[in-house]
């Protein structure tokens, strides 16, 4: 049934069938509305004039209406704390005073309504005092009411402010999510605070790619290839974070990586590299149906924001071109870096370099073969011209122009009228480029490229521990349980790779030699790996500067122990007897040392036997400000260091015996 509007009807119903308010109801509120916002505007408006007719009022009542009159003078209180409330303290004084003056005027044309006994004298007196109490209230009340009105406009403002910043907090955060999710977080975060700029700096660039990703995208269905594309780039991902790399873009199946930008590490090639090693161990373990390849170059680029409306961090020149031409040419499951990459990463990784063509010959095999014959018969029966120039020669034949130039140098020098060896000498240098250098697309010369093939160990290396030592240990090496990729990405910061491993393990074997008990083995065992997680915390420029340090960078670098205990904390390391090794492990027996100038006995043994496997390590290892130190040298250090009391001289008296290393000076026996 539609109601009829003509009889009133509150509501009406169109076609549609909704509902809405009548006319007649709508012109009804609003014209309320109206005129109550007129008449709130109005009071407004004339407030003061309301509250003059008010005191006007009240006068009438008091004179005109009430008996005892003079009693009631103290109503006149209520009006101006009311003005000095509303209107503020000037204006209730002038109140104040116009109330005096009223009633002042008024006692003198009717003293009868004042005076009921006593005289005019007195009523005067009470006058005046009763006066100057309601001056007072009212300028007392009016600036309370002021310094309230001040803090509550104050208190507003702030609230406004503090919403305001919500506001833009809440913005910048949104926006800060959203940067994250599309860009690097490092590279918004520089972004955000305008810290980015376009410069020319010597970074890694690194280029990887699936192989036959395109024939499998083509196979399957969209969403199977996105997901198992998401898959490898999930599993990727961490690992280049982890060694501080910068994902560029993403190009299909392939990434574009930077190391050393935006944030400049010295040791970015390291990273880079150990990084590419890592992503070939990830690929190999979670089994997709590709297999990777990545090329790395090191060099001078240009990097900083590119584009104008849509910006974006990358990097452009000439080694970024390198880059992805060495991951074009590399074979699946390999890691291919150029020359500037390989002299940067040759200390801590194996390295080969390539030739133009493989051993995947039948016909090298078979040379392969005699060459290890003619090198047995060398090791035999020393050099000889005719013996070294058939070993040049297969080395020739193999395409390493570089062996084989060696062997004709050292056959020239024993036969120098020999014709046939200038000749072969004269073509290997001829050829040399053609077999070892590689024609990259778009570049002008040929290039030196090497593969990458594995991490060097330093607890394997025999120049540093016997081979006898290590090979007695490899049951407890095997059973070592610790992050190893975490402590690796610590030791890349400045290239102290495999430090961890060798102080853990030869911490391990002092400690086996002074027959402590199984736990505390262990317990050594990890700290020693695990000792120098909280270098993390140390800024990378001071750990790789080749100078010397500062006393306050000395002061600074001292911290890094209690953040090693943090650290480990924070992995879920909780034995004390772990914690004190690690937190203490820099301590000098002679007391100087730190974080508490522990001495003598009072350092826990495990701390005195991992601060001398960490010295002997960081003696003999590669550091960013010198080359290895010989073993005789290292030890030879140890030994004045003793007499100076920074080690028990009970381990290093172990550590001598375990490297077959005399203890006492051959003058002195």
């Amino acid at each position: 049934m539609t109601n009829n509007p003509e009889k009133g009807g509150g509501q009406i119903n169109p076609p549609d069938g909704s509902f809405h308010e009548a006319p007649d109801f709508k012109v009804a509120d609003a014209f309320g509305v109206t005129m109550a916002l007129r008449f709130r505007n109005f009071m407004i408006r004339h407030l003061e004039l309301l509250f003059v007719f008010l005191i006007a009022v009240l006068v009438c009542a008091v004179f005109f209406i009430l008996p005892y009159r003079f009693a009631f003078l103290n109503l006149f209180y209520l009006p101006v704390l009311l003005a000095a409330y509303i209107l503020g303290k000037r204006k209730a004084f002038y109140a104040s005073l116009n109330i005096i003056f009223v009633v002042a005027v008024t006692a003198a044309i009717r003293p009868e309504w004042f005076t009921v006994s006593g005289t005019m004298t007195s009523t005067l007196i009470m006058i005046i005092i009763w006066g100057g109490f309601l001056v007072l209230t009212s300028a007392g009340i009016g600036s309370l009411q002021e310094k309230l009105a001040k803090g509550f406009e104050e208190t507003r403002r702030l609230y406004e402010e503090l919403k305001r910043s919500r506001v833009v907090e809440e913005m910048k955060e949104k926006v800060e999510r959203t940067l994250y999710t599309t860009m690097d977080p490092v590279v918004a975060k520089l972004a955000t605070e305008g810290k980015l700029r376009i410069e020319k700096r010597e970074i890694s660039i690194m280029f990887c790619d699936l192989t036959d990703f395109t024939a499998y995208s083509d196979q399957n269905p969209p969403d199977i290839v996105l997901d198992e594309l998401n898959r490898f780039i999930g599993h990727i991902e961490p690992v280049i974070e982890l060694f501080r790399g910068h994902i560029d873009k993403y190009m299909g199946d392939g990434v574009m990586v930077e190391f050393g930008a935006p944030i400049d590490y010295a040791q970015h090639a390291v990273m880079a590299v150990l990084a590419a090693i890592k992503m070939q161990e990830k690929i190999r373990d979670i089994g997709l149906p590709w297999r990777l390849r990545v090329g790395i170059a090191t060099g001078y680029t240009i990097v900083g924001m590119m584009g104008v409306h849509r910006q974006a961090y990358s990097a452009i020149g000439d080694r970024v071109n390198v880059a992805k031409r060495l991951e074009e040419i590399c074979q699946p499951e390999k890691i291919y870096v150029d020359e500037f990459t390989y002299k940067l990463v040759e200390p801590f990784v194996n390295v080969v370099k390539l030739r133009n063509m493989g051993y995947s010959r039948q016909s090298d095999k078979a040379l392969l073969e005699q060459l290890r014959v003619l090198e047995q018969r060398l090791a035999e029966e020393g050099e000889s011209a005719p013996l070294l120039y058939q070993m040049g020669k297969i080395h020739f034949g193999l395409h390493d122009a570089s062996a084989a130039i060696s062997c004709f140098e050292h056959a020239l020098a024993l036969d120098p009228e020999s014709t046939d060896i200038r000749l072969s000498y004269a073509d290997a240098n001829l050829k040399k480029d053609e077999f070892e250098k590689f024609q990259l697309k778009g570049k002008l010369h040929k290039i030196s490229v090497y593969e990458v093939r594995n991490i060097k160990s330093r607890w394997h290396d025999h120049s540093v521990i016997p081979v006898a030592i290590s090979e007695q240990y490899l049951e407890v090496e095997a059973s070592i349980k610790a992050p190893f990729d975490l402590m690796l990405a610590v030791e890349s910061l400045d290239g102290s790779i495999g430090r961890g491993m060798l102080v853990g393990m030869l911490s391990y074997v002092i400690a086996d030699r002074l027959k402590l008990n199984e736990d505390l083995k262990k317990n050594i065992l990890q700290a020693g790996f695990l000792q120098d997680l909280g270098k993390e915390a140390i800024p990378h420029h001071i750990l790789n500067r080749p100078a010397s340090l500062t006393e306050q960078e000395i002061k600074f670098v001292e911290k890094y122990v209690l953040e090693s205990v943090s650290s480990l904390k924070r992995l879920g390391y909780v034995s004390d007897q772990l914690l004190e090794i690690v937190k203490h492990h820099h301590e000098l027996w002679n007391g100087n040392g730190y974080p508490d100038k522990l001495k003598g006995e009072e350092i826990p043994i495990g701390a005195r036997i991992t601060a001398l496997a960490e010295a002997y390590s960081a003696m003999t290892s590669w550091r960013p400000y010198r080359g290895p130190w010989d073993v005789r040298l290292a030890m030879n250090e140890i030994r004045k260091n003793t007499e100076k009391g920074f080690y028990d001289p009970q381990v290093v008296d172990v550590l001598f015996d375990i490297l077959k290393f005399n203890s006492v000076p051959q003058e002195e026996k």
